[in-house]
């Protein structure tokens, strides 16, 4: 899921721990969207990752 400043969290946390707000900005949650598999190949994705290992338990 991600929201408008595109902070993404899995749908689990969305629902089960942050109430559908965005703990960094408020925000509400959409489906990430897909991109199309010929603009996919023209512009990947990133592989750089951002990982925070305590989860967001202390947002909620």
């Amino acid at each position: 899921m991600i929201c408008t400043f595109e902070c993404t969290f899995c749908r689990d946390c969305v629902e089960t721990r942050l109430g559908g707000r965005c703990p960094n900005c408020g925000g509400e949650f959409v489906r990430r969207p897909v991109r199309p598999p010929a603009l996919l190949a023209k512009y990947p994705a990133s592989i750089a990752r951002v990982f925070k290992p305590q989860g967001c338990a202390a947002a909620g």
